[in-house]
């Protein structure tokens, strides 16, 4: 009866140490994975040309602007299909107004 007590308690303790060395190796690999996915990101932000000033929490916004300047002779500009913009005004969730642009065209006579 004893034995079958001692090899019980043996077996308990035996497990209880098993369960918590898995919990410290998926800590371990949670960790190596995270430090992997960190450094990929970094690599990607330098490829891209984004700012290494900013935090991981700091969000960065940029924009665009494009400029087409045309050169038209005489009659080219009646075959040119005009064009509508509107504007919408909204604040997003952080309170910042933003203005919504869309450009529409108009079809030819």
């Amino acid at each position: 009866m004893w034995t079958f007590i001692t090899q019980l308690l043996v077996t308990l303790v035996l497990l209880g140490f098993f369960l918590v060395s898995c919990q410290n190796v998926m800590h371990i690999v949670k960790g190596s994975l995270c430090f992997v996915l960190k450094h990929i990101h970094q690599e990607l932000d330098k490829e891209l040309g984004e700012s290494e000033g900013l935090s991981d929490d700091e969000e960065t916004i940029s924009t665009r602007v494009v400029r087409r300047r045309v050169f038209l002779k005489g009659d080219e500009l009646q075959n040119i299909p005009g064009e509508q913009v509107t504007e919408e005004q909204f604040t997003d969730e952080q309170g910042n107004i933003v203005t919504k642009k869309d450009h529409t065209s108009t079809p030819k006579p």
